[in-house]
């Protein structure tokens, strides 16, 4: 049996590392515009910007991830018919 390659850039749960990404970048988002009160981070512009920064990425690895799952599961699916000549 070969081994399934992997679409997780090099973790076994990508979805919960990009997740947690997201949500971070997220809060410290609505913390640098001054939204999420109570921290040091609060109406701080740079936390703003990383934050947004972090949403974005999260995002866009995210969607890339997908997409390596869904042609990883179509290539699964197309060699099982192809060894199945039915």
């Amino acid at each position: 049996m070969a081994a399934k390659p992997s679409t997780g850039y090099g973790s076994k749960n990508p979805w919960f590392r990009m997740n947690a990404m997201s949500m971070v970048g997220g809060v410290w988002f609505f913390q640098g515009i001054g939204i999420a009160q109570g921290s040091v981070m609060t109406g701080q512009s740079f936390w703003a910007v990383v934050g947004a920064i972090l949403v974005i990425a999260g995002v866009v690895l995210l969607y890339r991830a997908h997409g390596a799952a869904k042609r990883l599961i179509a290539d699964e699916e197309a060699a099982a018919q192809d060894a199945d000549p039915e």
